[in-house]
């Protein structure tokens, strides 16, 4: 059954449409953590690259923490947009995917504001648990405090970026990324090399980028965000929102804590060690960014196939993203066993690190096959809306494997680490696989 699954040609071409898109857009993503890499990976203090990767890693925690609002957004609009566009009646701009949007605008604004205000707290707490190294901190800590003043506009991003994903405009979503990894690249290298603001610059580059994302995102959104929607249409789609984006807020938070702690145990051993676990971190993002082209094409799909009610479609679509994520991870395991040394003496030029990433560099060329299925599943499960069994199988990883494993394997040292975070993405996939039958057979969560 599966086999024929697979000879319907037309889910391939719209797959594909989709994903292309949208992979280079989500590689364009992490490129704002590869850039400030490369760029602070060739100076000669390795302070300043110890210091972002940690900011970053913390900012990257809680910020992602809020990541609901791109997920959730993504499965409504897609789901209403399948129950509503039934051939001539779809008009440009439904009255449902708008209020979706202003929903989601208002608690990303709403939420934005908090973390600006409380960030002076979260900073201070945040350092405190991490224990990084003394050199380090302050580098960190101005860092932080530069990215969370523009907290409201990354999680209004956030939201947009959802609203176009979910409505399968991923054309609009690869100008926004790319436009906006160009201008923080450029930014990095006046920052950094003409203006010696070092760490401090390459938050500011980011900043100014996400501003510029934002602004360009609302421009293309505007016909939808400036047709206000009356309260009663608002209180309807709020609720469903508020209660799809509690379970995904449980997901994200602990999927980031096991990100951030990851981080933290390679900060309390040496600048090093942060150095280049951070490089082997931001690489593991993009080539999962890369992937999730699929998932999140997937979900768009399966969101207006389940919201149109054609359940064997959604199986079809499942079938075929599972098959093309397969080939890229192969393709991109095959490219980092042939190529990792230049690809990361790209990255830096500090012989202690290099050193370092040669000890680890079987970690990195698995990742993609490590990986490719949690991140494919996840898109699956958003287009149903069933975030329970998403942030179940997030707990099942973390405590179940994840944490019990890098504890029992302190001996391995940094490879413990590793084995540990391999179980993590392995375990995620397999709880979601299991219970995906399930899942496809009863309403959404």
């Amino acid at each position: 059954m599966i086999a024929h699954w697979l000879k319907q040609k037309d889910i391939h071409q719209t797959l594909w449409r989709l994903a292309l898109p949208i992979m280079v857009s989500n590689i364009s993503l992490p490129l704002l953590g590869l850039v400030d890499t490369a760029i602070l990976g060739h100076l000669s203090d390795n302070r300043f690259l110890a210091a972002v990767a940690m900011g970053a890693s913390l900012f990257v925690f809680v910020l992602w923490s809020f990541a609901f609002l791109r997920m959730g957004t993504t499965a409504l609009i897609a789901q209403n947009a399948g129950k509503h566009s039934i051939g001539s009646s779809r008009t440009p701009f439904n009255i449902h995917e708008n209020a979706i949007l202003h929903c989601a605008l208002i608690l990303a604004a709403l939420l934005g504001f908090i973390l600006l205000l409380g960030s002076p707290l979260l900073i201070s707490i945040m350092l405190e648990l991490t224990a990084a190294v003394d050199d380090i901190s302050p580098l960190a800590e101005e860092y932080l405090q530069i990215r969370f003043y523009f907290a409201p506009v990354t999680l209004l991003n956030y939201a947009l970026l959802g609203y176009f994903i979910g409505l399968g405009k991923t054309k609009i979503t690869l100008m926004l990324l790319v436009s906006t990894n160009i201008l923080n690249g450029l930014l990095d290298y006046l920052f950094v090399y003409h203006l010696n603001l070092n760490s401090a610059g390459v938050a500011y580059a980011s900043n100014i980028s996400e501003l510029f994302q934002m602004l360009w995102a609302i421009y293309f959104a505007r016909t939808a965000i400036f047709k206000w929607q009356n309260l009663q249409t608002l209180k309807t789609h709020f609720h469903g929102f508020l209660n799809l984006n509690v379970q995904l807020f449980i997901r994200t938070f602990f999927l980031l804590f096991t990100f951030a702690y990851f981080m933290s145990v390679g900060a309390q051993h040496s600048a090093a060690l942060l150095s280049a676990n951070a490089i082997l971190f931001n690489l593991l993002i993009f080539i999962s960014n890369a992937l999730d082209g699929f998932a999140l094409a997937s979900e768009s799909m399966v969101g207006k196939a389940y919201g149109a009610g054609d359940k064997l479609k959604v199986k079809k679509i499942i079938a075929i993203s599972g098959f093309w994520s397969l080939m890229c991870a192969l393709l991109f395991t095959l490219i980092l066993a042939l190529f990792h040394d230049g690809i990361l003496s790209l990255l830096t030029s500090q012989t202690q690190v290099l050193l370092l990433l040669d000890q680890l560099i079987y970690w990195l060329i698995f990742l993609p096959l490590a990986g490719f299925a949690c991140y494919w599943l996840d898109g699956i499960y958003i287009g149903l809306a069933a975030a329970k069994e998403m942030r179940n199988s997030i707990l099942f990883a973390v405590f179940i494997l994840f944490l019990p494993l890098q504890y029992l394997l302190q001996g391995w040292s940094i490879h413990g680490l590793w084995f540990a975070f391999f179980a993590f993405l392995i375990g995620r996939a397999l709880w979601q696989l299991l219970k995906l039958p399930a899942t496809l057979t009863h309403s959404a969560n």
